[in-house]
C-alpha cells in the first residue's frame, strides 16, 4: 500500500516514514513536475512526466530502504519496529 502512495504522492510517502528532509527534496521536484507538466500541454510535449517519475522511483527508494534497515534491525535483535 505505501508502494502505491509513493506512486501517487511521493512526499506523503516519505512523510509517513518520518524522512522530512527528503520529504522537503522531493517536494519540490514533484511541484516542479506538476509546472513543467502545466506549461509542456501547450507545447504538446511531456517533459513533466519525467521529472514526476523521477520523485516517485526517489520515495519509492526510501520507502524500500527503510523498510529493508527496520527488517534488518528486527532480525540482528534491535528494538526497531517493522513497518
Amino acid at each position: 500500500m505505501i508502494y502505491l502512495v509513493a506512486l501517487i504522492l511521493p512526499p506523503l510517502a516519505l512523510l509517513f516514514y518520518g524522512k522530512i528532509f527528503q520529504a522537503i527534496i522531493n517536494l519540490a521536484i514533484y511541484s516542479l513536475a506538476w509546472i513543467v507538466f502545466i506549461f509542456s500541454l501547450f507545447l504538446g510535449g511531456s517533459p513533466g512526466f519525467v521529472l514526476w517519475l523521477i520523485a516517485a522511483l526517489h520515495a519509492i527508494l526510501v520507502v524500500n530502504d527503510v523498510r529493508k534497515n527496520a527488517r534488518a534491525a528486527a532480525i540482528l535483535g534491535g528494538d526497531r519496529l517493522m513497518r
